[in-house]
């Protein structure tokens, strides 16, 4: 019922639009959020693009599976990067920290913010209400703060179940990436990464994890990229 009921929605609600675009993080929210868009756009030949942002620090492969998911659904793609990618922005600013994190805005929404700059449409996107008790509060559509563009989510009531069983149905490619990550992290911006998941990284992609030891040591005055418990942790001890 979910699915139909959110499909049945979406193309009443597309049905007044000139162009529909979908933020594609590689993950599999998104994943969903895009096939439903895709099939409420052909029954209104209505144009779709998949928006995908580049933050620079994504794990290795996201950006190779993102634009491998659109071509075999057959949908453009636009990837946006931000201006300065993020280890230089660290050596200007230092690791972002869940009291400064610098790195949503500069990494994501301002590169996002150009992108849309003079377009006409709606944003749909993969936010589920269930994430988290702060989501809870959202509007399921709204006019974007950033992007002044009505934003809608259409899979807001899903619970991850819903979503996973969505994907199986359908047979959508799926990020390998889930294989080693729970999510398949499009952004390692150290705000609310931990311990754990760095060790993972240095297993996997240890080019990657390299780049945030060389970072730290670039810091004057003992910068560290995680900050945990009144404690700084240096990733070069790890």
């Amino acid at each position: 019922m979910k699915e139909i009921s959110c499909l049945t929605s979406l193309e009443n609600l597309l049905a007044g639009f000139p162009h529909a675009y979908v933020l594609f993080s590689g993950g599999r929210d998104s994943l969903v959020a895009l096939h439903i868009a895709k099939r409420a756009c052909q029954s209104l030949d209505l144009e779709l693009t998949a928006v995908h942002v580049d933050t620079t620090v994504s794990t290795p492969g996201n950006l190779d599976y993102v634009k491998d998911a659109c071509k075999k659904l057959d949908i453009k793609l636009d990837v946006v990067r931000p201006k300065e990618d993020f280890f230089t922005l660290v050596k200007r600013w230092g690791f972002p920290t869940v009291t400064r994190r610098w790195c949503c805005y500069h990494l994501k929404i301002e590169p996002l913010k150009r992108y849309f700059k003079g377009k006409e449409g709606i944003i749909l996107d993969g936010m589920r209400m269930d994430e988290s008790s702060r989501r809870k509060s959202f509007p399921k559509l709204g006019v974007h703060r950033h992007f002044k563009l009505l934003c809608y989510h259409p899979i807001f009531e899903w619970t991850h179940d819903d979503v996973l069983k969505y994907i199986k149905k359908y047979n959508l490619p799926e990020n390998p990436l889930y294989k080693v990550l729970p999510r398949a992290a499009e952004c390692w911006c150290t705000a609310f990464k931990t311990v754990k998941q760095f060790k993972t990284l240095k297993e996997n992609w240890p080019e990657l994890f390299n780049k945030f030891v060389e970072a730290e040591a670039s810091l004057r005055c003992g910068g560290c990229a995680l900050f945990r418990g009144g404690k700084k942790i240096y990733l070069r001890e790890l």
